[in-house]
């Protein structure tokens, strides 16, 4: 009899969650969402001691960069995640489990397409937070195998229109005459939730896996090139205005993440394109 892999799966309801849930059935995993609060210790061990799992995907983040409440970040994205990682490892103690930090760790000022092997340099609360996770997980490295995600920009259906692209594909869709935006020379790497949903379900079955992978196309595009894909596609025209308060000082012109070790570690993986990306949202929103 073939047993089926059980994936733990955190943060199985936001946006990612749900495409990771569906890529992780049909590569014949079955998930498994752990629903506690990460800041409730005694929750997270519960929910843990009561689940049957094999691996782990952790999504669960706290994770909108513009939040005020700043100490919500490292309560959720440091503390909660150590909660969940010491909960595992007493329960399924050499389990592989992947948790999603972030290409904001990078850094305001990385440019190009950045390898994992960059400096870290994290320039807000969010990515701080993100990055006290990965140091601090290794501290659960002897006990589990971890693996640490760093998405770049993606997006897709579901997304709120808080985020850029989304916005982006809003305004489009309901034919509003004009946009304000900050610097839309700027060049991105903008991926699909489609292709890294297929990229976690493809690290939890993988043989091997890197301990640090980027999320990332390997390709960029500025948000100019987005607004003129959306007017070919729409028919309609916006007029971009520039609001100083959505400039960022000190824009790099190229920042985007080196999918090389990602591609090698999952050869049959290809993400999405962008133009299939807007078409997407766009069609869904109409």
């Amino acid at each position: 009899m073939v047993l089926l892999m059980r994936v733990a799966l955190t943060g199985a309801t936001g946006f990612t969650g749900r495409f990771v849930a569906a890529a992780l059935k049909r590569v014949g995993a079955t998930p498994v969402a752990l629903t506690a609060d990460l800041c409730d210790k005694d929750a997270v061990d519960q929910a843990v001691g009561e689940a049957k799992f094999d691996r782990v995907v952790h999504l669960a983040a706290r994770a909108f960069v513009h939040a005020a409440d700043w100490q919500s970040f490292y309560l959720t994205n440091q503390l909660g995640t150590f909660n969940l990682l010491d909960a595992v490892a007493r329960k399924q103690e050499g389990a592989r489990c992947i948790i999603a930090s972030s290409a904001q760790i990078y850094g305001p000022h990385a440019e190009g397409l950045i390898t994992e092997n960059a400096v870290a340099n994290p320039a807000n609360h969010y990515a701080a937070s993100k990055y006290a996770m990965e140091l601090g997980s290794s501290l659960w490295a002897d006990r589990l195998d971890i693996v640490v995600t760093r998405p770049f920009n993606y997006t897709g259906v579901g997304q709120e229109t808080k985020y850029l692209v989304p916005k982006i594909v809003d305004h489009f869709q309901r034919c509003a005459p004009v946009i304000e935006l900050g610097n839309t020379w700027v060049k991105r790497d903008f991926g699909d939730v489609r292709s890294v949903a297929e990229a976690y379900a493809g690290l939890v079955m993988a043989p091997t896996v890197p301990a640090v992978v980027n999320m990332a196309t390997g390709s960029v595009s500025s948000i100019g090139d987005i607004i003129e894909k959306l007017t070919a596609l729409s028919g309609h025209e916006v007029k971009v205005e520039v609001n100083p308060a959505f400039v960022r000082k000190g824009d790099v012109e190229v920042l985007g993440g080196d999918a090389t070790l990602l591609r090698n570690t999952l050869p049959d993986w290809q993400p999405y394109l962008i133009d299939d990306t807007l078409a997407w949202l766009y069609k869904a929103a109409a």
